[in-house]
């Protein structure tokens, strides 16, 4: 097959903007693929059989190269999925020796990267709770924003971008390798894979409890690079050269080389570009829902950090549990979470953590584990309790898998919303983690030396109408009424551990009381210092 750009027939539907008439759009694309792709593609064959989701990186041999007949020093290959970060334009990759970089969306058929062109979708992914879903050309525009179907937000779902399924990438031939590190490269990975079919109707979950039910089925799911700080990557669409947006000296987007041998036209005329495009692929598997109910005053809104902690951590935990009782290798499954498709979801009152297969087509390991959830809750509980951590190590929780939320991984916060869950009970932290977080913050308030303001710890007060109270922190103020401050649990952050101080928060005019949420302490003391003392007019009342 010719290894060139798509002859002058085909480039006629590589043009930057909104599709012309007579160009196919992805669905007539996919009619035209042979059955056996789309049987494939809905997972009625077995795809460990047909492994269709791979993509190389090609290293060309210019020495033996020609136009029509590409020869390669090199082809690594990896699964789409992995390979949306390991070869994402940008990156470096060391072969025998040698740093080659990725510069180029190729494939040695021609027609592969013109389908791929023709067949792009529009991506849109919400900024508030990273819901993601993909729409046909003819069902968005490019740069649409909308409001989020999952949390609700107004606006927040967008602005959709370009989105290409790649057949493969390239070092670009012209480069020579490197045999040192000189530059970082560009930082940029794949999502987690992201779900965005609706949540079944009640009838179909299978209730095992009051507040959680499940859901075992074969769904698509979807993995986005969307490049360095999500700013997409710049495409020629002509002869597949591509870079990361955040490059300022683009080549993309003047005359250029090919990134592939062509010994008849070896340059681009770079006439057509595709600024903000993102990367990636969507498979069949198996997909396990667990959907997870709560009641005010608990609420799991994207909007809140101890949200994303908890359910990061309980998804965590779920998969090395489901991994352990079924005796598998650590990555033949996978987890994420999301609010649920369903008016609930939008108040913050129902989310649903997915666990999937990570084999394409799925081989049937989270349905099993539907099926043994009892056991694996099990397990969940001795993973969350058993070990003598702070908050998260590598003998519970941590992998290298999941280094990128290490920070996110806290084993108390999603014991508690677990116990929750299975009891009722409120979600709350233990009175001594708290009093350390009090303690962090009364030394640093004492810190900021605010004249005629003071702070001291434990100290017990007479308020009218409530009796004498013990407050965590107290601020004494030469000009205003003293005020109390308290560290509350994330999951609960205006529920003192203390029910005289809930008390005093109701009836007391004289005394303000002010909770600061044990997560921000702990992650930003610095924002809750300065909260505390805005929110107090600290400065001004020392003045």
């Amino acid at each position: 097959e010719q290894a060139g750009p798509p002859d002058d027939a085909a480039r006629e539907t590589v043009v930057e903007g909104p599709p012309e008439q007579g160009v196919e759009s992805p669905d007539s694309g996919a009619n035209q693929e042979n059955l056996l792709d789309r049987l494939l593609y809905n997972a009625v064959l077995p795809r460990y059989a047909f492994p269709t989701d791979v993509a190389a990186f090609y290293v060309f041999d210019d020495a033996n190269s020609t136009r029509f007949r590409p020869a390669f020093s090199y082809t690594p290959s990896q699964g789409l999925g992995i390979a949306l970060s390991q070869y994402a334009p940008g990156k470096e990759i060391w072969i025998d020796g040698k740093l080659y970089t990725s510069g180029a969306i190729y494939s040695p058929i021609a027609e592969d990267r013109s389908r791929a062109w023709v067949t792009k979708r529009l991506y849109l992914e919400c900024s508030e709770c990273g819901y993601a879903l993909t729409e046909d050309v003819t069902r968005a525009e490019r740069g649409e924003t909308r409001d989020c179907t999952a949390c609700g937000g107004t606006g927040t779902l967008g602005p959709a971008q370009y989105w290409l399924r790649p057949p493969g990438f390239a070092h670009r031939h012209w480069e020579p390798p490197d045999t040192s590190v000189d530059d970082e490269p560009a930082m940029s990975r794949a999502t987690r894979a992201k779900l965005s079919a609706p949540s079944p109707i009640d009838q179909e979950w299978m209730s095992l409890g009051e507040r959680i039910r499940i859901h075992a089925s074969k769904r698509h799911l979807m993995v986005t690079n969307r490049g360095p700080r999500d700013e997409g990557y710049t495409y020629c669409t002509i002869c597949g050269l591509i870079e990361p947006a955040t490059v300022r000296d683009s080549l993309v987007g003047t005359d250029h080389r090919k990134p592939y041998p062509d010994d008849r036209e070896p340059n681009c005329p770079s006439n057509r570009v595709s600024r903000g495009l993102v990367i990636g692929a969507d498979f069949p598997t198996d997909v396990l829902l667990i959907s997870l109910r709560v009641q005010r005053p608990v609420l799991l809104s994207p909007r809140f950090l101890a949200t994303h902690v908890a359910l990061r951590t309980l998804t965590e935990a779920l998969i090395k549990a489901a991994s352990l009782e079924l005796e598998l290798e650590p990555g033949e499954i996978e987890g994420e979470y999301r609010p649920a498709l369903t008016p609930e979801g939008r108040t913050g009152t129902e989310v649903e953590i997915y666990l999937y297969d990570t084999l394409p087509g799925g081989a049937g390991f989270v349905r099993r584990t539907g099926e043994i959830m009892p056991r694996v809750l099990g397990r969940v509980e001795s993973i969350l309790g058993g070990c003598d951590c702070e908050r998260s190590c590598y003998h519970c929780l941590r992998s290298y898998k999941n280094k990128f939320e290490h920070d996110k991984l806290d084993r108390h916060i999603a014991a508690a919303l677990l116990s929750y869950i299975e009891t009722g009970s409120l979600p709350l932290l233990s009175d001594a983690r708290l009093q350390r977080a009090a303690q962090l913050l009364c030394a640093d308030l004492i810190r900021q030396d605010i004249p005629g303001v003071s702070f001291a710890r434990n100290q017990e007060v007479e308020v009218p109408g409530v009796g004498r109270v013990t407050a965590p922190i107290l601020v004494n103020q030469s000009r205003q009424p003293d005020a109390v401050l308290y560290v509350s649990s994330p999951l609960v952050p205006n529920v003192p551990s203390a029910p005289e101080l809930a008390e005093l928060a109701e009836t007391s005019l004289s005394t303000r009381v002010l909770a600061l949420d044990e997560l921000l302490v702990r992650s930003n003391l610095p924002m809750a210092t300065q909260h505390v003392v805005e929110t107090l007019a600290l400065r001004n009342a020392g003045s």
